[in-house]
Formats: structure tokens, sequence, C-alpha cells
């Protein structure tokens, strides 16, 4: 019998699209076997085919956008060859989940946020009204709905994409950017990016090479112009002796490695910044500016950002305030090496109230790094070297570590930037006050 594979779940609302195709028409496949790759903003997911089979039609193409429940696979279970699963009809189509929600459209959500408030009057007539169904509503996705509100635009205005018969969230994004350029504006004008303006001839200067950013790179550059022009921004630095805090390191570091992690500079501050978290909690919060509300969280899930050969990404430490240094040591590890392998679940780079960003191992003596929106703050660290430091007497060698907070100014006022560094700087410089 004719068995049709659908998508599973990537996540809560998530979408993504085909990287990568396992299978051929004609091909044995087992249980679990992983027959497709789909990536999403966060992750390359590997997706297992939930029965045995021979793969009869392939549903999908490497470049499509999918979503949970969208047909992939129709295998033959049995091994026969049986008719092919009838068409669905136009109503049944209507009933299966939309893939409209791609990780481009998600970085276009969050332009669509920003220019809210941004998007000029109209100064163009009208595009033909969008097609309506037989009891004369608009045919819209639920989220085009949504977004068409929130930016106070009537869907008559909007024309679907040409062979859709529906309003997508697309469709209104495309069209708040023709406004904006109708009236001569540009998404720089709503503090999303520059414009587009032409770039020079380069090649009458020299030779070049062109190289196509990668998926998570695109996504990274979309997601931090949203976040700095969202986000008021505002750095403070310190510097913290961890002369002690190092010889604690290296004294306790084997008796970490034999639990399975890696005794680093990271988990330890991973430990202490929740344990000055929960003596500022506005820090561990989120702005919702549509309500002027600060959204604080009961909860400490620490972001960890990890170099890949694939881009920046955040895993992140659940429930830090609950798991000891050594714990929090042996997750990092896993977190960490599945990252860089590629291997991370979705769920590992969810949920994050705060973010660390340690670039220590490479050097740098300064780094003032992007709120990792929608949290309100993020800790920059740079390489410790030793300075000499006056003792009352005289100058000594002490290992002194640089630290920066970096903060969302609607949030988070500088007096309490500065009060955050000295406590962290106190925790660090005398480990034990993290347990007070």
């Amino acid at each position: 019998m004719a068995y049709e594979y659908k998508l599973p779940s990537l996540g809560d609302g998530v979408t993504g699209k085909v990287t990568e195709i396992r299978v051929q028409p004609g091909q044995s496949v087992a249980k679990e076997e992983i027959v497709l790759v789909v990536g999403t903003d966060k992750v390359d997911a590997e997706m297992p085919i939930d029965v045995d089979g021979i793969v009869e039609e392939i549903l999908v193409k490497v470049g499509d956008d999918v979503t949970e429940g969208t047909p992939i696979l129709r295998v033959q279970v049995d091994g026969s060859r049986t008719a092919e699963t009838p068409a669905l009809t136009d109503a049944e189509n209507r009933k299966q989940p939309t893939n409209e929600r791609s990780s481009q459209e998600t970085a276009g959500n969050e332009e669509a946020q920003a220019v809210e408030k941004a998007m000029p009057a109209p100064t163009s007539p009208p595009q033909q009204p969008a097609s309506t169904t037989a009891s004369g509503h608009l045919r819209a996705s639920p989220l085009a709905r949504k977004r068409a509100k929130e930016l106070g635009i009537e869907l008559a205005e909007i024309t679907p994409a040409p062979g859709s018969e529906r309003i997508s969230y697309k469709d209104v994004l495309d069209y708040v950017k023709r406004k904006m350029n109708s009236a001569g504006g540009s998404t720089a004008s709503a503090g999303i990016a520059l414009a587009h303006r032409p770039l020079p001839n380069f090649d009458k200067f020299g030779p070049i090479e062109r190289q196509a950013q990668s998926r998570i790179g695109v996504i990274t550059a979309e997601n931090m112009v949203y976040a700095f022009s969202a986000i008021p921004h505002a750095w403070i630095s310190e510097k913290a002796d961890i002369t002690r805090l190092e010889q604690l390191r290296q004294q306790y570091k084997d008796q970490v490695k034999a639990a399975g992690g890696n005794l680093t500079t990271t988990a330890i501050l991973v430990k202490a910044v929740v344990a000055v978290l929960r003596k500022m909690p506005q820090f561990n919060a989120s702005y919702d500016p549509e309500k002027r509300e600060i959204i604080v969280k009961k909860f400490y899930n620490i972001g960890v950002a990890v170099d890949t050969p694939r881009g920046l990404l955040v895993p992140v430490i659940k429930n830090a305030d609950q798991k000891t240094l050594t714990e929090i040591s042996v997750e990092l590890t896993e977190l960490s090496t599945r990252t860089r392998e590629g291997k991370n679940k979705i769920e590992d780079l969810e949920g994050g109230t705060f973010s660390i960003s340690n670039i220590g191992g490479i050097g740098g003596t300064h780094m003032l790094s992007i709120v990792n929106w929608p949290e309100v703050a993020i800790l920059s660290v740079t390489a410790a070297r030793h300075e000499p430091v006056w003792n009352g007497s005289t100058f000594e060698p002490r290992l002194l570590m640089p630290i920066t907070i970096g903060w969302d100014h609607r949030v988070i006022n500088g007096a309490d930037a500065a009060r955050f560094l000295q406590h962290l700087k106190a925790i660090l410089e005398e480990p034990f006050l993290g347990l007070l």
C-alpha cells in the first residue's frame, strides 16, 4: 500500500528549507533512516522516516520551503506497486499546513516590526484587489492578516504573488517595501539596513571573487541588523582580576574532565552570571514595545556563542541556576561539540535569556557585542593578560580579563549596567561570593 511520509515537527511554529535529499525513487528505506535534511534559521535537522518500504515518489526538491505536515515522500510500505494516492482536492489543500514562514520570512517578520511606524503614507494608486472567497472575504493566511493589521494595511490593496490564490506574509512585506520605495524611502529610513545603493565597479581596480554567503550567515546578518536597529544599545567595560580564579580552574580541571567536561572560563562565567542575574533580574528580561512592558523571566537559560564552520550559533544552557559548575561544564562541552559538527537540535538554540560571547581563546582586547534579541543584555569577554597592578607598595603581575556588558537602554540604565559588572567582577575575583 502507498504511504505518504509527511515532515515531522521542527519545533513550535518553525519552518525550514530542504537542503539535502538522501533517497531516490525505487530505493529501499528502513524505519529511522535519514531521508532528507531541513535547514532552519538555527540548525540543519536530519529527518528520519517512520516506516520501511520503497520510495515511489519524492514530493519536494532541494530549496523548497517546508513545515510540519508538508508531504515529502510517497512510499510503498509493502513493496508492491499500487495506485498512487489521489490528488488532494482544493479544499483539502487549503487544510494542509502552509510553509510560508520560511527562514527568510522569519527575518522578514522582524523587518516588518521595525518598519511599523516608519512606513510612509501611500503615494501610488492601489494595486488590484486580492482574490476573494465566495462569501466575499479576502483570502489571506492568518500570519498575513495579523501583520497587515499591525501595520494598518488594507488587505484589498495587496495582490498575491503570481499563481497564488491568497495573500501570504511575504506579499505583505513586499507591499510595505514597495510603498517605502515609491515614497522615496528605503529600508534604511526604518533603521533596517543601508539604502540599496549600487556598488562601485571593483573590476576596474583589480581582480575580485564573489562568494555566496552561507545560509546561516545570511540569517545572522538579517538578525543582527534587526537587533541593532530595534534595540538602543549601550556598553560599559571593566577588567576582572582572575589570578586566583585561574589557579582554582587549573586545580580542579582534571576533576571536571573525569566527569566528561572541560572546566573553561566560559563555563565559570555561566555560573557567575546566573548569580548576578538573581540579584539584578532586569538583565534577565525582554521588552514588549507594543504593551510597554518588561517581561522578567523566572528561569535562567544562558546562551553561549560558538564559532562554527557554518557561522556563529548560540546554544543555550537551560536552567543554569539549577546546575553545578561540573554539570554546566559537561553540558557546555557536549553542546559546543554538537554545534560545531552541525548535529545540534533545534531546542539546543531556543529559549535563551542572556548571552555570553567569549573570544578570549582567539585574542582581542575589547569587544562590543550586539544584544541577542529578544534578550536585553549580552556579556562580551576577550583575552586575559598579565598586567602590572599596584598593591599599595609595589607593582605585581596580575591576570586581568576584560569584560563588557551591552544592554538595551529601554530596560536598563547605565548605573545598573555598571553595578552588574561590579557584581560580576567581585564574584570572579572571589568565587565564594557567588554562593552567598
